[in-house]
């Protein structure tokens, strides 16, 4: 690998001994009788002598070099250990040595050397210099060539997700010890459908004394799926439900990817924790299968691979959807004030919602962090009539003090919130008597859907329980998927594309996945006769 630096380091050699012939030093004479060790790879003796030169009392601008060289000489003696701490007693003496780059070169192949392949990548990510990035490339190919052990691999590939002689390192080995291409044949061809359920299902948590668990809706959206699978088969759709115990340990994930049986799969549900995620996303995007995440709206997870899909819309997609709809409304004005709470999720929202009313021409004339306290809000409520209020919240008491600051105000102007700004049992007519209310509602249940009606009953008949939420959302996964990749297989980014896809009703308000890894279906609803419904 790399004889850049040497040529230059000869060539620095050349322009002290041509330009100060005169006045060779003491230092100088010594340089080049070492440097000459080196070049007849007498790397022993070239050692000795750059080791003297390196000496704290020298103060000549060779001496730098003279670091580098014994460096050098030391790994070619294979005493990298004292390579190391040459290069990094050089890095700390001469911290702005103008060939600091090329001393990290050749400390992240010290890195490489000593198998610390992070620290490696590390160092390497530090260089910026453009002549050395073909030697870079060269040095992480040879040194991951040889790495073998596919879990050290998958583990700095979840750390450096950008690095592309990890991705093809992966890939080469998966083929090479596991022949992943007769695994993705076999799975396209095999007649059945494989869904890995990797969920924290707690069962060290059951207890026959305590029916419902801290993680129940884990169990919900089982049993939910389970309902699905019955319904597929009706269809002549087979699919396998497996649930595999996953918490944020990142071992266990890589544990499980070498499982064979695991290898099979056709759709991840989860994980649910970052850590174990990332390897889930990589398992996913070098198998060309998708991953679901049932859950979380964080647009994070969509970022790297292609593979991920949210259950439940972004807040970013929530604000797209909620300006869509206050366009179309017959709203006075041009103008909006947005208010939002404490999470990151509600300041998210609000931030994207500002932008795409701004994108639309409105006039924001208020942009506010606020409490659930009604008496503060009212302070924070601009006199100018607007056409709407905006309120980003996961705070069930906030709706409620919103409307009072609002009534205080005597400000009628509609209410565009979220679902979790309310709880519903707290709303009376009374409160909300003449106020236009709408509400974003990812989680909302249509109880007049024969979808729904059907669900339910068939969930009760057979659990003995009302379903919530999360058994309706395993089922409608375990339906629309089912039913996609038995058409498409591996093809099933086609089929998310093609409208006909969604023309199927699920119990809940289903699915858009057209150019989009984002649930593109938010519900908005009203409150009428004392509940929440969709707003027609």
């Amino acid at each position: 690998m790399k004889k850049i630096l040497l040529g230059m380091l000869l060539s620095t050699f050349t322009y002290f001994f041509t330009n100060a012939q005169s006045n060779i030093t003491e230092y100088e004479t010594q340089y080049k009788k070492a440097l000459l060790f080196y070049q007849n790879n007498e790397f022993e003796k070239a050692k000795t002598a750059f080791g003297q030169l390196s000496n704290l009392r020298f103060n000549n601008p060779l001496v730098p070099y003279s670091y580098y060289f014994n460096a050098l000489s030391a790994i070619k003696l294979a005493k990298i250990a004292e390579a190391k701490l040459t290069l990094q007693n050089l890095l700390l003496r001469f911290p702005n040595w103008e060939k600091r780059a090329d001393a990290n070169y050749l400390l992240a192949q010290v890195a490489f050397e000593n198998k610390e392949y992070g620290n490696a990548f590390k160092i390497a990510e530090q260089i910026s210099e453009e002549s050395l990035q073909d030697d870079i490339a060269e040095m992480k190919r040879y040194y991951i060539a040889q790495l073998q052990d596919t879990k050290v691999i998958s583990t700095l590939l979840a750390q450096y997700p950008n690095e592309s002689v990890l991705k093809e390192r992966l890939q080469n080995q998966n083929a090479s010890i596991s022949s992943t291409a007769a695994i993705q044949q076999f799975r396209q061809t095999k007649g059945y459908l494989n869904f890995a359920f990797l969920l924290p299902v707690g069962l060290a948590d059951i207890n026959p004394d305590r029916p419902r668990r801290a993680n129940q809706y884990v169990l919900d959206m089982y049993q939910g799926a389970k309902l699905a699978k019955a319904q597929l088969q009706k269809e002549n759709i087979s699919v396998n439900l497996t649930v595999y115990e996953m918490s944020n340990d990142p071992d266990e994930m890589l544990e499980l990817m070498n499982n064979s049986y695991f290898q099979l799969s056709d759709l991840l549900v989860g994980p649910l924790y970052a850590e174990t995620n990332k390897y889930a996303n990589l398992f996913c995007e070098n198998n060309q299968i998708p991953i679901i995440n049932p859950i979380s709206n964080n647009t994070k997870l969509l970022e790297i691979f292609d593979k991920s899909f949210l259950v439940q819309p972004s807040t970013a997609m929530q604000a797209q959807k909620a300006v869509d709809f206050v366009n179309k409304q017959a709203f006075l004005g041009r103008n909006a004030a947005i208010y939002y709470t404490s999470s990151n999720n509600d300041s998210s929202m609000a931030v994207s919602y500002r932008k795409l009313l701004l994108d639309k021409g409105y006039d924001i004339v208020a942009f506010e962090k606020i409490s659930s306290n009604s008496e503060v809000i009212a302070t924070k409520i601009p006199d100018k009539k607007v056409s709407h209020v905006f309120l980003a919240t996961s705070d069930k008491k906030a709706g409620l003090a919103m409307l009072t600051a609002l009534a205080k105000k005597e400000n009628n102007a509609p209410l565009i919130t979220t679902a979790e700004a309310f709880n519903a049992t707290s709303l009376s007519a009374t409160t909300v008597a003449g106020r236009e209310i709408y509400c974003i509602d990812p989680e909302y249940i249509d109880g007049e859907k024969p979808e729904v009606d059907k669900f339910r009953k068939d969930y009760l008949a057979k659990y003995g329980v009302i379903p919530s939420y999360y058994a309706f959302e395993g089922y409608d996964i375990t339906l629309f998927w089912g039913r996609l990749l038995n058409k498409y297989g591996a093809d099933f980014k086609k089929g998310l594309d093609n409208l006909d896809t969604y023309k199927t009703n699920y119990s809940l308000a289903g699915f858009d996945y057209t150019q989009s890894q984002d649930n593109q279906i938010v519900p908005i609803t009203t409150f009428e006769n004392y509940k929440f419904v969709l707003v027609k």
